[in-house]
């Protein structure tokens, strides 16, 4: 079980014990008569204790051995694969490719792997500057080499939220006007919570409820990807824009493709110039819902070509019959070579900006979920073509959702077309 849903169950116990001790509570003052503030704050936490107390009795041991299990079978990957990391060879075609996966211990699958390899180009973070950036070079945040023609993409305002109950939801709804809890929490303490609660919500709808300036995310380069490796239906020249709100996340719906937006353009280096932050990002308002800021930190990107076959995830998400644990621990100790091998392009498997290839995917496939959103059936998934991968970059501000990524997927003939525009975004985090 992943460590999110583990707490995510956890939660939603400990709720499930307080609307019992609630309940109970309830049920002791309609016998016993109205028990006071106190009396019945302790009888509460009494109940939501010996509730809470029980679980984690059972679970501790359950979780204590799940974790040392799940260690040790991590540490024992690891240790094998930096101690075979030389071993592990280069590969620039498929043949080569399908000998290191023998190699490492994948046999009978090492064909079916090769075959489902993908020509990608990886984008190595470099340092974090921008001065010394070349205009139209690829990178990551900082302010975009744009057309002067090209205005910097706003979201449309969202629909304004309706209040089912008049007051502030924490005191009217969870506790009601004449409750016992109402009246307990009805202190300095309590109003302040409340107020700023009530602020949140009234600076969110200040941003939301308006048009606003999408973030940039990343540049890339064609022209010099093309110098690297040439990907298959991708553009030779060009440069590809890549913009994102950085509080209403893509998480793939239609609706939520007005959060992000590609520019596609082919103009030349001499008819960019490197646009300023929008003056919404230095509102008040704006800071003060997202004290980190909504601009990025510029960061060099590196391309560098690379044939690689689907991630371990992958094989995970598709579940192959007969793929056995000896089979998965062996192609996690091949990604884990990789890893201590080439520490700067891959971040150890936790930073991977992409282009072309095959979706890192989190959860379930990626180019599947592009094709579900957009409408196409499921048979189609195929069609589809990872555009561009953005992880999470703490250092230079980018953090999407919980450490996940941003793709941009299209339709393999709009990308053989440059139909650009026709972008589906998804986030998907842990």
């Amino acid at each position: 079980m992943r460590l999110s849903v583990f707490i995510a169950l956890l939660i939603a116990y400990v709720v499930g014990c307080m609307a019992v001790a609630f309940v109970a509570v309830w049920v002791i003052e309609h016998i016993v008569g109205d028990l006071g503030p106190d009396v019945s704050t302790i009888v509460f936490a009494i109940i939501v204790f010996g509730l809470v107390t029980q679980v984690m009795r059972v679970l501790q041991p359950l979780m204590l051995r799940s974790h040392a299990k799940q260690h040790a079978r991590s540490v024992q990957l690891v240790t094998a694969a930096r101690a075979s990391a030389a071993e592990l060879p280069q590969w620039s075609n498929r043949p080569e490719l399908e000998a290191a996966l023998r190699g490492a211990g994948l046999a009978e699958w090492a064909p079916r792997l090769a075959d489902l390899a993908r020509r990608c180009i990886l984008l190595v973070p470099g340092p974090i500057a921008e001065d010394v950036t070349p205009i139209g070079a690829c990178r990551l945040g900082g302010q975009p080499d744009m057309p002067a023609d090209v205005d910097w993409p706003l979201r449309p305002p969202f629909p304004p939220r309706r209040r089912l109950v008049a007051g502030p939801p924490p005191g009217h709804i969870l506790l009601g006007r004449y409750h016992w809890l109402h009246r307990l929490f009805r202190s300095r303490q309590w109003k302040q919570v409340v107020q700023r609660w009530e602020r949140s919500h009234q600076v969110e709808a200040e941003v939301r409820n308006r048009e606003w300036p999408l973030s940039f995310v990343a540049q890339v380069d064609f022209a010099e990807l093309h110098a690297v490796c040439a990907l298959d239906d991708f553009p030779a020249t060009g440069r590809l824009l890549f913009f994102c709100d950085e509080f209403d996340w893509p998480w793939g719906e239609a609706e939520d493709q007005a959060r992000a937006r590609v520019i596609f353009t082919h103009q030349p280096v001499e008819r960019l110039e490197r646009k300023p932050v929008p003056p919404q990002f230095n509102e008040p308002v704006a800071r003060e819902l997202m004290p980190r800021g909504w601009a990025f930190k510029p960061r060099i990107l590196r391309p560098t070509a690379w044939l690689l076959p689907p991630h371990a995830a992958f094989i995970t998400q598709h579940n192959w019959p007969g793929w056995s644990d000896a089979q998965h621990d062996a192609y996690r100790q091949f990604w884990e070579r990789l890893y201590t091998q080439y520490p700067d392009m891959f971040g150890h498997g936790e930073a991977v900006h992409q282009v072309g290839g095959t979706a890192w995917s989190i959860q379930d496939p990626v180019e599947a979920e592009c094709a579900r959103f957009a409408g196409d059936p499921p048979e189609r998934a195929d069609g589809w073509q990872l555009v561009l991968q953005i992880d999470s970059d703490i250092e230079v501000g980018m953090e999407w959702g919980d450490v996940g990524r941003l793709y941009v997927c299209a339709r393999k003939e709009d990308v053989a077309a440059g139909r650009f525009d026709r972008c589906w975004t998804v986030m998907q985090c842990y």
